[in-house]
């Protein structure tokens, strides 16, 4: 896994929680999102924290950092090409044992298909892997989920009739560029060891060196490091799918270790996924226009967030306004809440499917 520098320097006193943290993420909220404007109604779960926390943060200038991670910038040529996004399978065990190269992306959305499965749609910008897999299909939820990318490289396996439509379109519209394994492009290519659909994968490196079109990302969150300043300690928080996902703080790995039931969810490399921000992002799903089997995710409009940063946890609202727009998040108090620099993992996911950890939870998968 890539170095995870940091553009703000922080100094913390962490003391974890003495007693069990419970309460859910969204099991209070009450909202109401479409695609132009919704209505949400979130009560704060209340704290069961008996210990002081003190911390003290100074923030430094680094200079340029990129869009996607918040981290420095030492090359800023390094940066100026656009995004690269690709589907990648989230279905099974064995579709995580072929997984490769996810824990180099900067952003990774985990969204809802059908039967309560997840895919990935993963954001590689920063670094670009030369393998990357398994990649499976593009659905019409992605539209909405990259069009504030800025253009960029939509890599997929291929789509039915009615995906491939929309996808065109929003090519047409300027919000991404096609690539896909239907189109015969040679650097997607299936690799021994796997039967299909688990054994595609594709050189970013080598489909962003061949695919004209696309801008270099502009950044879609904010990186401002306050969520220790604004939130409370937690251990980490449960979502519920098809599979369970848990991430579970880790001060030694500075970062939040997925894992997917009692499953570490590591690489073929053998990395274990490990961002240093997951965002719960409560999302209305609808059915398909195209595909009735499968469901859509609304992301722009607002609704209940609950972000998890450097040990700590923050309830508020995101809000994107329009489809090209960043997401803002704010505390319900009003203050905007700035994320860690390094890797963020985005879960889409319906009201009433996450749950804070307790200490004794996570200590159990750590």
């Amino acid at each position: 896994m890539h170095n995870k520098f940091r553009a703000t320097i922080v100094i913390v006193a962490f003391a974890l929680l003495s007693t069990a943290c419970g309460g859910g993420d969204e099991e209070t909220a009450d909202t109401t999102t479409s695609t132009s404007s919704s209505t949400t109604s979130t009560t704060m779960a209340p704290s069961t924290s008996e210990s002081t926390t003190t911390t003290t943060t100074d923030a430094v200038d680094l200079g340029p950092v990129y869009p996607l991670t918040g981290e420095p910038l030492t090359d800023e040529d390094s940066a100026d090409h656009p995004a690269v996004v690709v589907k990648i399978s989230n279905n099974d065990s064995t579709a995580r044992a072929a997984l490769q190269g996810l824990n180099e992306a900067d952003v990774i959305f985990e969204e809802r298909i059908e039967q309560q499965a997840t895919r990935f749609a993963s954001v590689f910008h920063s670094v670009l892997p030369e393998e990357v897999g398994s990649v499976r299909s593009g659905r019409t939820s992605d539209v909405q989920i990259v069009a504030n990318l800025n253009r960029p490289v939509f890599a997929f396996s291929g789509a039915n009739d009615g995906v491939h439509g929309q996808l065109r379109r929003a090519e047409n519209d300027g919000l991404l560029v096609r690539a896909s394994a239907d189109f015969a492009d040679p650097q997607f290519r299936r690799i021994g060891g796997f039967s299909a659909p688990n054994n595609l994968v594709v050189d970013v490196t080598a489909l962003l060196s061949k695919v004209e079109g696309g801008e270099a990302p502009l950044p879609i969150f904010d990186y401002s490091d306050n969520v220790m300043s604004v939130g409370e300690a937690s251990p980490g928080v449960r979502i519920d799918a098809r599979t369970s996902a848990f991430y579970v703080w880790s001060a030694d790995d500075d970062g939040y270790l997925r894992f997917e039931g009692s499953d570490p969810h590591v690489t073929r490399e053998g990395f274990q996924v490990t961002p240093q921000n997951v965002i719960v992002l409560t999302t209305t799903y609808v059915p398909s226009q195209v595909d009735r089997a499968s469901v859509d995710a609304i992301t722009v409009g607002s609704g209940p967030v609950v972000i998890y940063s450097r040990g700590f946890r923050v309830e508020g609202t995101w809000t994107r306004e329009f489809e090209r727009d960043p997401y803002t998040f704010t505390t319900n108090d009003g203050e905007e809440i700035g994320l860690a620099p390094g890797q963020t993992w985005v879960s889409l996911t319906p009201a009433g499917t996450s749950v804070q950890l307790t200490l004794e939870e996570a200590d159990t998968l750590r």
